[in-house]
């Protein structure tokens, strides 16, 4: 493998994989994990979980409150570290790490920490509703819902793949399951299709 100082990474099969340096990066698990939320910004967490609690897409996957407070928690805490000003190299803002024209289709002023918190609510409940799986809607959410249906599943980018597990550990550690296997199946008990990617 060759690392570049952009974030690529080559392998020795040919593939170039690009992801992006943080010179910012969140704690790492092992840091002060999911103690470190302002009371404020902890509040309006639990205000927008609140506010779509009773979301069909939750219904739909049998994803109980505390579950998709813990769910939508978790995320925020990986994409900004509980940082309401966080900015990723690519201009993705705020808590929920929105992109200026996600957030412009969400009808959310970005800078605001509740409209920011209101807009990632939705735009994960949106991918929760499309692709009727945690695991697909935080691919989509990290990577676009069209690398999900391009790759007919969670996407081959390892930063994807991390950013899922991420999640799930942090949701865990706040639901009080850090010991839980997270390897099998997420917050459901349901078969997915096994997606199989040929990278030869």
């Amino acid at each position: 493998m060759i690392f570049g100082a952009d974030g690529s990474v080559r392998t020795t099969d040919g593939w170039t994989v690009h992801g992006q340096v943080d010179k910012n990066p969140p704690p790492t698990h092992s840091q002060n994990f999911a103690t470190t939320a302002p009371s404020d910004v902890l509040a309006a967490i639990h205000a927008t979980a609140s506010r779509h609690e009773r979301n069909r897409a939750l219904r739909a996957l049998e994803i109980s409150s505390d579950d998709w407070l813990a769910l939508f928690r978790a995320l925020i805490e990986a994409e900004s570290a509980y940082r309401p000003d966080a900015i990723s190299d690519k201009g993705a803002y705020g808590l929920g790490q929105l992109m200026a024209a996600t957030a412009r289709d969400l009808g959310v002023d970005r800078t605001d920490i509740a409209q920011n918190l209101d807009g990632s609510a939705r735009y994960l409940l949106a991918q929760l509703a499309s692709f009727n799986d945690v695991d697909l809607a935080l691919a989509a959410y990290n990577a676009g819902p069209h690398r999900v249906v391009e790759y007919g599943g969670v996407p081959p980018f390892t930063e994807t793949r991390d950013y899922i597990a991420r999640v799930h550990r942090i949701r865990a550690h706040l639901s009080g399951a850090a010991t839980q296997d997270l390897t099998g199946p997420t917050m459901r008990d349901a078969t997915r299709p096994v997606v199989v990617l040929d990278l030869k």
